[in-house]
Parts: structure tokens; sequence; C-alpha cells
């Protein structure tokens, strides 16, 4: 899944990396993956260092709006923020924060999408990665999606259909370049 979160320390350092691993047979020590539980928000919350950094003082930056179990991992972690690149209209819960008291009383400071552009572009390689899945709830998913960001799910569908990404995936491209294709694909969308 095209999903990848980092904590960083309250001056914008690196102190800890995460990546959905939901379809990875393997990864490193201490890492969550071949496991529905394997999000990239929870893989970088295990690997923080809690002992060498306050995680009050920590931001939580992912590219997708958290799930339900990522909220509640951050809340649990005590981070003392959270950002997010693209709204999941599919099981985005970051209005959780302002409405479980559990979740209210941790105060975490959550800021959701501030680049369109980029929020598209990140809900395109969504839409496509889950076309190429094939999962049972495709249709619902692409559904809702369809419904709240219509030009990125119809860019993940051309992406999908000229099998771009996955040639590229197989030839090794750089991510700047998948994401300069991707960035393309949506302003032919507009």
């Amino acid at each position: 899944m095209p999903i990848g979160a980092v904590v960083t320390d309250a001056h914008g350092n690196v102190l800890s990396r995460g990546r959905n691993r939901i379809h990875e047979r393997s990864g490193p020590s201490g890492a969550v993956f071949d496991h529905k539980l394997a999000h990239a928000e929870l893989n970088a919350l295990l690997f923080l260092d809690h002992r060498e950094n306050d995680p009050r003082a920590c931001v939580l930056w992912t590219t997708t709006e958290p799930c339900p179990l990522c909220a509640g991992a951050a809340r649990m972690t005590d981070v003392g923020g959270l950002r997010y690149a693209s709204r999941e209209p599919w099981g985005g819960s970051a209005a959780m924060f302002g409405a479980v008291p559990y979740l209210k009383r941790g105060d975490v400071r959550v800021v959701g999408p501030e680049d369109k552009q980029l929020e598209g572009v990140l809900a395109a390689l969504q839409v496509e990665r889950f076309l190429r899945l094939g999962p049972e709830i495709l249709g619902r998913f692409l559904r809702l999606y369809g419904e709240v960001m219509p030009e990125a799910t119809e860019a993940g569908r051309r992406l999908h259909r000229s099998g771009a990404l996955r040639e590229m995936g197989r030839e090794g491209a750089p991510v700047s370049e998948v994401l300069t294709r991707v960035g393309e694909e949506m302003t032919s969308a507009a």
C-alpha cells in the first residue's frame, strides 16, 4: 500500500519511520508485516525510542489520514501532533480526535491536508493500488473515493489501465519519477 509515516521531534528531525507492510512477507526486526495491522503509522510509532524522546514533543506525519487503529495508536503513544497529507474516505478517522473522549483528552494537535495537489496524487496512488489488489470491497471503495475525490479516482483508474506504475515498479523507477507521472495524470484529469 502506498502509505508511509515518520515521527519527528519539535525541530522536524526524523526520529523513526514506517510504511504499510500489510502485503509484505518480511520486514526489519521490530516491524509488523504480513498482517492486517501492519500499518505505516503503527510501524513508525513502534520504532520511536520513547526512552530517548518525549512523545509529547513529537509529531506523527503520515501520507494518508489515519484509520481508527492508527488514531488510537497515536493517542496511546502520547504523540503531541498528527499531520496527514491526504484524506482517506474509506477508513480515515481523524474526526475521532474531536469525538471520542479518550482521544480528546490526549490533546493531540491534528492537521489535515494542506496541499490539494499532493492530496490528489496520493489518492490516485491509493486507487491504482486498490485496483491492482482487487479486494472484495473494491466496488464500494471506488464508489466512496469517486464521491469524495473524483479527479484522483479517475486518474488512479487511468494509471491502472495504462499499466504505467506497474512498469515503473518493474524498472525500479525513482519515487520522484513515479510522483511526476501521477502528477501528470492528475493534471490531465483537471
